[in-house]
């Protein structure tokens, strides 16, 4: 069991990978957190923004465009979203 007040990255990235398997329609065990966003097996603008709109509504939370372009990796998206979850958007 998960306490409300704590997700932990590794919870976030679980997510981020099944939302991404998900819509490209591939395993979520194939995914590493250096894959390259978009060079997935299927993935095009719109699939991506899909996964994004997902993790929006899992977390409620709302990312810039600036963000969402600005993460290339796996890694690097479950950083924004860990960000946003945790409330720490100030720091650097």
């Amino acid at each position: 069991m998960t306490t409300e007040s704590a997700t932990t990255r590794a919870e976030i990235a679980s997510v981020t990978a099944e939302c991404i398997a998900a819509e490209l329609k591939i395993s979520a065990a194939e995914l590493n957190g250096a894959d390259v966003l978009k060079e997935l097996p299927g993935a095009d603008s719109l699939k991506l923004l899909r996964v994004v709109s997902k993790l929006e509504r899992r977390w409620d939370v709302e990312f810039d465009d600036e963000a969402i372009f600005g993460a290339r990796t796996i890694d690097e998206l479950v950083t924004l979203v860990e960000k946003h979850v945790s409330g720490d958007l100030a720091g650097s």
